[in-house]
């Protein structure tokens, strides 16, 4: 994904001082449908019409090409699932094209869940794969492919041990953070599962290593290259024979002799797909940070071509997004980021009552903010807001202190948080602040007296060491008692979608009758039985390790034919 502005980097470097605009570090996209003038009861029908039909509508077929390209594996999208696939199916020696609809590669997430790797066993970590193959099918009401989860723990490990020999070779190292695995993180289970990338400065993305390495491999990678539709044969009863793809000369065609493995993403970066298939996601967010490249390029090819997909929608959402008090929220390009939204610190909703266990997965609070009155809430917090956060000791992308594991990997450290909150947030009103709880209940247009009762009560559950009212860890039932006070108005973050194309063990597209498409493959976002009705964020890193797996998974599988 582009970046805009500052990124991330830039705070952590201390060069948060000044304005940042709306869109700041590049995460919160413009999603919002604008209306240019037409009658409103028109333009309803007519949004409505195009919901209900226009992603599902396979466009026309396209027999004039610009060129015709002969490979063996044909990988769509760049990015992990895309790269790890393109890598692998060279090592077997296949002929690899990839091509990818934006100018640049995909972002690497650098969360990647593993189990039974070398360094978990140089560690002494052992993970007990069924264990986790049941809190993941918990999360989502066991309505996933247990096969497929057994796929990912059975080979994720080897993944990330190949992952590891590879960077190696280009001057970084890999690392796992064991403190994400210790019985210190609340009600929810654990485990140190997360590995990520490093040199001695910086985290690295594994989509950079890698595209060097598969280009190395002979690997031909076509940017600005977006697929268009699938080729079937036998008007779409037969083989998946490869794609047509549009390039600013026209379409080609891309002959794929083995198969075509599909890694585009999912469809969170398509807001009409999104509105139709999830709309209680679009209800409760407020802000993206969507990939620009998650078009749902593989899913609607696929579904035109007969591919059956996952009943259930499912979207990773987090609790870190900030809107001015007194919006609603629905222009997703009026959000900015505030990171520290994913601290267990006290929250409300619109009539300043508690409402929920704030020490949860990041997106549930934000599925019970979505029952309260206008599906918003804030989050408060005061002056010993630091030492808090220290004792909270949250994990994976929510950190605000380092892993003791030597792990360099952090989005936000709390100078960063203090400068984006000084500098930017609370300057643009997205932050208020007051010395008086009062003074900062009208700030966030809350009922003063309920709020300062509910603050109270807290205060007073805090001076107990036990949350009578929603049971809350001891630990972190920590008083709101130092001016100044701050608080903000929240709602969800959307990164992805995780309902995807239905596979099989092979990673291979099942038809609506949950048969295999001959020569067609999908991994990452594109593919599906793994995930429902939320991410399991507190199993860190099982994402994209499932991304990177399957993608290796399925490169060397296609090659192999």
């Amino acid at each position: 994904m582009e970046k805009k502005g500052l990124s991330r980097r830039d705070f952590l470097k201390g060069t948060v001082a000044g304005t940042v605009g709306i869109s700041a570090v590049g995460l919160l996209g413009a999603c919002a449908t604008q209306e240019t003038g037409g009658n409103a009861e028109q333009k309803t029908e007519q949004t409505e019409k195009v919901i209900q039909t226009s992603w599902k509508t396979p466009p026309q077929a396209i027999t004039d090409f610009v060129d015709t390209i002969n490979t063996e594996v044909l990988v769509v999208g760049a990015g992990n699932a895309g790269m790890f696939a393109a890598c692998a199916a060279a090592e077997k020696g296949a002929k690899v094209t990839v091509i990818e609809r934006n100018a640049m590669i995909g972002m690497g997430r650098e969360w990647i869940g593993g189990v039974g790797t070398r360094l978990q066993k140089e560690a002494g970590v052992n993970v007990n794969k069924f264990e986790i193959i049941e809190e993941l099918s918990r999360y989502a009401s066991n309505r996933v492919d247990q096969r497929l989860l057994k796929l990912w723990v059975d080979y994720s490990g080897p993944t990330m041990d190949w992952l590891e020999n590879v960077v190696k070779e280009y001057g970084s190292y890999m690392v796992l953070e064991t403190d994400t695995g210790e019985e210190t993180h609340g009600v929810y289970k654990t485990y140190a599962i997360q590995h990520n990338i490093q040199n001695q400065e910086k985290p690295i993305e594994s989509t950079h290593i890698l595209k060097e390495k598969a280009q190395a491999l002979g690997v031909e990678i076509l940017l600005d290259t977006p697929m268009v539709q699938l080729i079937r044969e036998n008007n779409n009863t037969g083989k998946v024979a490869g794609a047509i793809a549009k390039t600013k000369s026209g379409h080609i065609k891309i002959v794929a002799g083995k198969g075509t493995i599909l890694c585009t993403g999912g469809y969170s970066n398509n807001r009409e797909m999104l509105e139709e298939l999830n709309p209680l996601a679009v209800q409760s967010c407020v802000g993206t940070a969507s990939h620009a490249g998650s078009k749902g390029d593989g899913i609607k090819a696929a579904t035109w071509v007969g591919a059956a997909k996952d009943d259930v929608p499912t979207v990773m959402i987090f609790d870190r997004c900030t809107i001015i008090a007194g919006t609603d929220g629905k222009d997703w390009s009026k959000a900015m980021w505030l990171h520290m939204g994913s601290q267990p610190f006290l929250k409300v909703n619109g009539q300043g009552e508690r409402f929920a266990n704030e020490s949860t997965p990041y997106d549930f609070i934000v599925h019970a903010a979505s029952l309260q009155p206008g599906d918003r809430y804030c989050m408060i917090w005061d002056g010993n807001w630091k030492e808090q956060t220290r004792q909270f000791h949250t994990i994976g992308c929510s950190r605000l202190q380092y892993s003791k594991s030597g792990s360099k990997l952090m989005l936000f450290d709390e100078n960063a948080t203090e400068g984006m909150h000084n500098g930017t947030l609370l300057p643009q009103g997205f932050i208020v602040e007051s010395d008086t709880l009062e003074g900062l209940a009208e700030k966030l247009k809350l009922p003063v007296d309920t709020f300062v009762k509910t603050v109270r009560r807290y205060n007073e559950l805090c001076s107990k060491g036990v949350d009578e009212d929603f049971g809350k860890e001891s630990y972190r039932m920590l008083a709101l008692e130092k001016p100044p006070y701050r608080g903000a108005l929240m709602g969800g973050q959307l990164l992805c979608t995780l309902d995807g194309l239905r596979v099989n063990t092979s990673l291979q597209v099942l038809d609506t009758n949950l048969e295999p498409i001959e020569g067609l493959y999908a991994a990452g976002n594109d593919s599906g039985g793994f995930f429902a009705d939320n991410y399991p964020e507190y199993i860190i890193g099982c994402a994209s390790g499932r991304t990177t797996t399957f993608g290796r998974l399925a490169g060397q599988i296609v090659a192999s034919l």
